[in-house]
């Protein structure tokens, strides 16, 4: 058989983010210097990290939603020099009393408006707002040490993003009509209570040293569509271009759809585009 070709995610520095649908990565999209996918409404979803680089460092990552703390610090150690890996995969919202782990997978629902925010300006006048709707990755120095004494399994009791709280005009401007909810909860059973046993080596966090962040965002079809960006890989755009090849009619038909609906939206935003009024989409960010 073939051999599957490695999946590539954002990549900033030596770190990758990698956000899968069904064991599928989802297609990133570059808007305005921000990476970004396309939220998958009712689709559960795990988030891949990986450290790509060399080096005898060892880190603590951890992964945050809408400012949520998802689990505990996780170790990895590129070098292999404690046995951890160089990659981890965050599978949902954690809490742990220490005997057992309880998480709730990653599942984009839809968001609810708060109705009473927000003022009178028009859609237009606002900027996209890069603070909601992102996946935060936080790095820091771990440093190498032996257990002087068993080291147990941590405590985590993680919240969800329940919304961003923002008004309807920001949530439909912003592409943020979808958050990150729980779904799914499964149960994993550490049959043991220690993590590390005395006298072995382990990667301890270094609180002193410089938290770094890496940022992934997830938006909606919509917000992608106002910027000219399909959800349809680059073979498929390719073979619909050629006309024939390996595309299913199907996926033919529907990336035209999509083009066509952007199309569209591209021309009713340029006829509007002197319009005011309090749904004015047609101005830019840096239009004021």
């Amino acid at each position: 058989a073939a051999r599957r070709p490695r999946r590539f995610g954002m990549r900033q520095d030596d770190w990758e983010l990698l956000v899968t649908v069904d064991g599928e990565p989802l297609k990133e999209h570059d808007i305005g210097g921000h990476t970004v996918v396309m939220a998958q409404p009712g689709k559960p979803f795990l988030v891949e990290v990986a450290h790509r680089g060399v080096t005898n460092d060892g880190f603590s990552v951890r992964l945050l939603i809408d400012g949520k703390e998802t689990d505990s610090w996780v170790s990895l150690d590129p070098s292999g020099r404690t046995g951890d890996d160089s990659k981890t995969t965050f599978k949902g919202w954690v809490k742990s009393d220490g005997n057992d782990e309880a998480y709730a997978e990653f599942i984009f629902e839809a968001t609810h408006a708060d109705h009473e925010a927000g003022g009178t300006s028009s859609f237009g006048s606002e900027r996209t707002d890069w603070s909601h709707g992102v996946l935060e990755l936080q790095t820091q120095k771990a440093t190498f040490k032996t257990a002087e004494s068993d080291v147990l399994w941590p405590s985590v009791r993680c919240g969800r993003s329940t919304g961003s709280g923002l008004s309807e005009r920001e949530l439909v401007k912003g592409g943020l009509s979808y958050c990150v909810g729980r779904g799914e909860v499964s149960f994993d059973d550490y049959q043991s209570k220690i993590m590390i046993h005395a006298g072995d080596e382990m990667l301890e966090r270094d609180e002193n040293a410089p938290v770094q962040s890496y940022y992934l965002y997830y938006r909606d079809d919509f917000f992608l569509a106002l910027h000219g960006h399909t959800n349809f890989n680059d073979a498929d755009e390719a073979e619909l271009h050629k006309g024939r090849g390996k595309a299913t009619v199907r996926k033919i038909q529907d990336l035209r759809a999509h083009m066509q609906m952007i199309k569209e939206t591209e021309d009713n935003l340029k006829k509007r585009h002197k319009a005011k009024g309090p749904i004015d989409l047609t101005c830019s960010d840096e239009e004021e």
